[in-house]
């Protein structure tokens, strides 16, 4: 009887763990609203983009607390997430001491820096040399990175 009611209460709990990963659909405006809290009344902290990878950690009704690749952590309106693989070649940032990585004209750092990239910054892998790989980043400018700073 006690393992019944406890399973009966983890099953109803609104903020029982999903752990899953998950992925943004194609929304109407372009981008998915991370917020604060578990509703539209709390503010926005970042914009999503289709594609962008999320790890569920909980959920509330609709609405999921997701962790991104960068560590950043909020909730996400759960009706535009999807299961599924991501693209073909599709990366993202890691985590560097610096706090970002730098994308590069050329595959090597004697290269000039196009642009300076951020932690969960969504790539698109289009050719690779060695351990570098010549990528699309998100804002659409086209540059090499370095693999050991980059990941699915």
């Amino acid at each position: 009887m006690r393992l019944a009611t406890l399973l009966m209460i983890l099953l109803l709990s609104p903020l029982g763990a999903a752990a899953q990963t998950l992925y943004v659909t194609q929304t109407s405006d372009g981008f998915l609203n991370m917020r604060s809290g578990p509703g539209t009344r709390f503010d926005v902290t970042r914009r999503l983009s289709p594609g962008d990878r999320v790890d569920v950690q909980q959920t509330k009704g609709v609405w999921y607390y997701v962790r991104l690749p960068s560590g950043d952590r909020g909730w996400v309106s759960g009706n535009y997430l999807e299961r599924g693989r991501p693209a073909t070649g599709l990366l993202f940032v890691a985590h560097s001491d610096d706090g970002y990585l730098n994308l590069r004209g050329g595959p090597g750092t004697n290269h000039e820096i196009v642009r300076r990239m951020y932690p969960g910054d969504r790539l698109e892998a289009l050719d690779r040399r060695g351990r570098w790989v010549q990528v699309r980043h998100v804002s659409g400018a086209v540059g090499w990175a370095y693999d050991a700073y980059l990941t699915r």
